[in-house]
């Protein structure tokens, strides 16, 4: 099963803000890397995973977990500009989801969010995604991956 993770989720996984979001995430990895499964992301998730690190954590420990996550993912670097603006003109969404719901359609893969709006217009495009903090669509999520 090809997986798209939104960078929220893994932020969730790494930072507790709120206890119940951190297991949700940590559930999905846990998963995950159970059942090993594939992780694709777009380029511009790399860039953001080091933005959300370094406004948390000092930069040599910023740099070790980026690497870290960075070594668990399979990145699409070539995402056709027409394939973006195909999803941008059919979702309204913002540019950044933009890629990973592009991301998702090339790999056929699930795209699972932390972010409402995005798991929204990714089923708007026809891609298969997940809210993980609304409870029915975790569940949905959760019964899927196992």
């Amino acid at each position: 099963m090809n997986l798209v993770i939104d960078v929220s989720v893994f932020i969730d996984r790494l930072f507790i803000y709120d206890e119940e979001r951190s297991n949700r995430a940590r559930n999905v990895f846990r998963i995950v890397d159970k059942r090993g499964y594939n992780i694709f992301e777009p380029q511009v998730f790399g860039i953001e995973l080091a933005s959300q690190l370094i406004r948390r954590k000092p930069r040599n420990i910023a740099e070790r977990v980026y690497y870290e996550v960075m070594e668990r993912i399979i990145v699409v670097e070539e995402i056709g500009y027409d394939l973006l603006l195909d999803v941008a003109f059919q979702t309204s969404c913002r540019a950044i989801d933009t890629y990973y719901i592009a991301t998702a359609s090339i790999v056929d893969g699930i795209l699972i969010s932390a972010d409402r709006v995005m798991a929204t217009n990714a089923r708007r495009y026809g891609v298969d995604a997940y809210y993980i903090h609304d409870v029915r669509e975790y569940n949905e999520l959760m019964s899927k991956l196992q």
